[in-house]
């Protein structure tokens, strides 16, 4: 997990000052690409095979029948 992605994932109410200025840091060089012509600088990382198994066996496939729940 990269520094910035780890600050992301913690609270935002416990992020020092610092943290919040490597953040702000951070997006701003990401702008400065994206405005110059590179489309995927703001975009993340491609997921790994291993990461895209984990997201497959999360998801629902098909659609979900809620009336075989109510009882009659």
């Amino acid at each position: 997990m990269s520094e910035i992605s780890e600050l992301f994932a913690r609270n935002p109410l416990k992020l020092h000052p610092q943290d919040i200025t490597k953040i702000v840091t951070h997006l701003r060089e990401q702008r400065k690409r994206f405005v110059a012509g590179n489309k995927t600088a703001g975009s993340m990382k491609p997921k790994s095979a291993a990461q895209k198994k984990q997201a497959d066996a999360v998801s629902i496939t098909g659609k979900l029948d809620l009336t075989s729940l109510i009882n009659k």
